[in-house]
This record gives structure tokens, C-alpha cells and sequence, in this order.
């Protein structure tokens, strides 16, 4: 699976551009967390994006939009697992985020792949770190495992390879990508940040 990425959690200037630079770049999937977005907001963030790639965007909140909006699928957080059951039964991509061996352990079937996260120190979070050892996490991915589980957290192209090695499916880019640009507005060094992951990875 192709690195996929997910979006800064408040509003960039330029942030739409990036997005859609990176959807011409070959990103496959975004996932749109913005925890503080209205229904409207995210209304209006959703359209700002070229409709032609709305197919590859999932939702982390507001996920009644993702059938209304002709949107990608849904993801599950600790914020909105209580509607889990709500979409077991629709056919859209799921995903959900899990920080721990027990709840990766315990992944049920139905959804398409996991976030696990932290796996290297953030980029985007001080201080927050990897929760589960490296030798315990290679030896459960070593195994047959169901869901796909995705590396996410402090993942950049100088430990991708390590990722890879460790026997993840895919990674999530963040950090690596927004952390800078929030500050330079450079589109250009988004993109080019994940080609150089991308062909780590692939």
C-alpha cells in the first residue's frame, strides 16, 4: 500500500493546494482529521478540494458526509468508536487508529486497515513516543495477520526503511509534511517531502 497522508488538524494558508499537489504527485488516499470542523466547515474544505479526487479522501469526523459527499470511507477514532456499529453494515472503506499490542491484537476483520501510532518519536506531538517495543511489533507483523496495519507517527524518509523492515503494510505521513509547511507555505517541499517517502517505501 502507497504511503497515504492525513491532514493538518486546523485550518493552513495554501493547505487545499498542497492537497491537491499531492493528489497529482500519485497520493492515493487522504485522511481528513479535523477534530474542531463543523458540519459546514467540513462542507466547505471537502468542496475546496478538485472534485475529481474526492473518491480518495476518508473522513475522521462528520462521517454522515463521506455517503452524501461520494467521499472514500470512514476512520475510527477513540473519539467516535461508538458509531462503529452504525457502519458496520455499509460497504465503504473503514479504517481506525489503535495505540497498543492488545487493541492491534484484537482488530476485528471488518475494517480495511489500522493506524498504529506512535511508532518513532512525533514530529507533530513533543514528547510523545513509541508505545509499543520494536522486537514485539516485529514479531506480531511477522505473523499472518488480517488487517493491515499502517506505521504512523515520526515517520519521515530517513526511517521508512525501518518501518518497512520492521514488517508494516504502509505508512501515514504527517509530521514530515505539515510540521514545515505550517511554517514556509512551500507546496513544493510538501510534495517533493512525500515523492522521497513514497519511493523509499515503494
Amino acid at each position: 500500500m502507497k504511503p497515504i497522508v492525513i491532514c493538518y488538524p486546523t485550518q493552513l494558508d495554501k493547505e487545499v493546494e498542497a492537497i491537491n499537489a499531492l493528489f497529482e504527485a500519485g497520493l492515493e488516499v487522504l485522511h481528513v482529521r479535523k477534530p474542531a470542523y463543523s458540519e459546514a466547515d467540513m462542507i466547505a474544505f471537502i468542496d475546496s478540494i478538485d472534485a475529481k479526487y474526492h473518491d480518495k479522501v476518508a473522513l475522521h469526523s462528520n462521517l454522515h458526509l463521506v455517503e452524501l459527499k461520494g467521499l472514500r470511507g470512514v476512520h475510527f477514532t477513540s473519539y467516535n468508536r461508538h458509531l462503529i456499529d452504525d457502519y458496520s453494515d455499509k460497504a465503504l472503506p473503514k479504517s481506525i487508529s489503535v495505540h497498543s499490542m492488545s487493541e492491534l491484537i484484537n482488530l476485528s476483520e471488518s475494517f480495511n486497515y489500522a493506524l498504529l501510532s506512535p511508532v518513532f518519536e512525533s514530529i507533530s506531538k513533543e514528547g510523545y513516543g513509541p508505545a509499543i517495543d520494536q522486537s514485539v511489533l516485529k514479531h506480531y507483523l511477522e505473523k499472518n495477520h488480517e488487517v493491515p496495519v499502517l506505521a504512523l507517527g515520526g515517520i519521515d524518509h530517513k526511517n521508512v526503511d525501518v518501518a518497512k523492515e520492521l514488517g508494516f503494510d504502509g505508512v501515514a505521513l504527517h509530521g514530515h509534511l505539515w510540521a514545515q509547511f505550517e511554517t514556509d507555505g512551500d507546496i513544493n517541499g510538501v510534495v517533493e517531502r512525500f515523492k522521497e517517502v513514497t519511493e523509499k517505501w515503494t
